[in-house]
C-alpha cells in the first residue's frame, strides 16, 4: 500500500482532546493496516496537526488545496465524532457533507469512520443526508442508534455499527500521568477525583449545584483535579465552579495528547465527566466513572458499557452525585470492564471493514 493516498476530514486542529484522540486512533489504525500509506488531514491549524501527528495537513477552508488533494487521493475518510448533526449548527453539517460530496463527485472511494449521527431536527437536512450518504462506499457508526437513524432515513450505502475509534486504543503506562499530576501540585497518598466539565446551554441553571457538590468534595480528604478536554474553555468553566475556595482543587493547564490523558486517567480513583472522550479514556484505563449527560452520545456510550448517566445536566442533583461518588470510593459499587474490552474489539472492526472495502 506504499503511496496509497488518504485524505481525512473532521473537526481537527481546535484543541479538542476528543477529536484529536479520534484522529490519533484513525492514523494509528491506517499506519498499522496500510504500511506506507500517505495521509493528508484537513485541519483548523494545519502546522500544529502536521507536527503532532507526523502527517501532511491542509487548511480547513483552503478550498483549492482541499480540491487538489481530493482529486489526487485514493480514499477520502470522514473521521469520527458528531459531525453530522444539526443541533449546534447546520452550517458545520453542510461543511462536512460538502467534503464528502466532493469525494463522490471526483469518483473517489469515500468511507465514514466511526461516526455518530444526529440528532437531526430539520427535514431538509434528513433529505440531504439520505441523498449524499447513499453514494458513499461504506459507513461505520459508533452506536446502534446511529445505524438505526441512517436506515430510517433510507440511506442505501452499507452501514455497520462498530464503536468510537478511540476505543481501539490500548491501555498505556501511568508513568506520564503521575508526572503531569505532580507538575500540577497534586499530592500523593490521597484519593484523586478527576472532573471533566464543559460549558453547556443554560449553565446558570446547573453551575451552582455543581459547585455545591465540589464544595462537599473539598471537605473530604481527597484531591479534586480538573481535566480539560477543550483547552482553555473547559478550565474557564472549572474555575467558575470552584470559586477559588480550596487548596484541594487542581487544574491541568494546556492541551494534552490522547496517550497523556489516558495516562492521567489511569492515576485516578474516580472520574466524574460530562465530556464523552473523558469517559472513554477512563473506561479504557478501567477507572470507575460517573457520567453526566448533556447529549445522547453520552447515554449511548454509557449504555454500551452497562451503565447509565447519573442524570441529565438539566436535572442536576448534587446530593445524588455526592452519594454515588461516596459509594464508588468506598468500594460499595463495582465496575465490570468486560463490556469495555468487547467495545475495543468492535472498534477494531472499523479498520477491517475499511480493508475489505479497499481490497475489493
Amino acid at each position: 500500500m506504499a503511496g496509497y493516498k488518504v485524505v481525512i476530514s473532521g473537526y481537527y486542529g481546535f484543541s479538542n482532546a476528543g477529536d484529536e484522540a479520534m484522529l490519533y486512533a484513525i492514523l494509528r489504525a491506517l499506519r498499522q493496516s496500510f504500511p506506507g500509506v500517505e495521509t493528508t488531514v484537513i485541519s483548523g491549524t494545519p502546522e500544529e496537526t502536521a507536527r503532532k501527528f507526523h502527517t501532511r495537513a491542509i487548511p480547513r477552508f483552503g478550498g483549492l488545496a482541499i480540491a487538489r488533494h481530493i482529486l489526487s487521493c485514493d480514499l477520502l475518510i470522514s473521521g469520527g465524532g458528531s459531525l453530522l448533526q444539526d443541533v449546534t449548527s447546520s452550517r458545520s453539517l453542510l461543511y462536512y457533507l460538502s467534503i464528502i460530496l466532493a469525494g463522490i463527485l471526483c469518483g473517489k472511494r469515500v468511507f465514514l469512520y466511526g461516526q455518530g449521527i444526529g440528532p437531526l431536527r430539520r427535514k431538509w437536512v434528513c433529505a440531504l443526508l439520505r441523498r449524499v450518504l447513499s453514494h458513499v462506499d461504506a459507513i461505520t457508526v459508533r452506536d446502534e442508534k446511529s445505524k438505526h437513524l441512517l436506515e430510517s432515513l433510507g440511506v442505501k450505502a452499507p452501514v455497520y455499527a462498530t464503536a468510537d475509534s478511540v476505543l481501539s486504543l490500548p491501555k498505556v503506562s501511568t508513568d506520564r500521568g503521575r508526572e503531569i499530576l505532580k507538575e500540577a501540585g497534586v499530592p500523593e497518598g490521597k484519593k484523586i477525583i478527576g472532573i471533566s466539565v464543559r460549558n453547556w446551554l443554560d449553565a446558570e441553571q446547573w453551575a451552582d449545584k455543581f459547585s455545591s457538590y465540589i464544595d462537599r468534595l473539598a471537605e473530604e480528604d481527597a484531591a479534586v483535579v480538573f481535566i480539560p478536554m477543550q483547552w482553555p474553555e473547559d478550565n474557564h468553566m472549572a474555575e467558575r465552579l470552584c470559586r477559588g475556595k480550596s487548596d484541594r482543587f487542581f487544574f491541568l493547564e494546556g492541551s494534552f495528547s490522547a496517550p497523556e490523558l489516558m495516562s492521567v486517567m489511569g492515576c485516578l480513583d474516580l472520574l466524574v465527566g460530562m465530556r464523552l472522550h473523558a469517559l472513554i479514556f477512563a473506561a479504557l484505563m478501567h477507572v470507575p466513572l460517573i457520567g453526566i449527560s448533556y447529549d445522547p452520545k453520552i447515554d449511548n456510550f454509557l449504555r454500551s458499557i452497562g451503565q447509565e448517566a447519573v442524570f441529565p445536566v438539566s436535572a442536576f442533583d448534587a446530593e445524588k452525585l455526592y452519594n454515588k461518588t461516596k459509594a464508588i470510593l468506598s468500594g460499595r459499587t463495582q465496575c465490570r470492564w468486560e463490556a469495555v474490552d468487547a467495545l475495543r474489539e468492535r472498534a477494531g472492526e472499523t479498520v477491517r471493514i475499511l480493508q475489505d472495502m479497499v481490497n475489493r
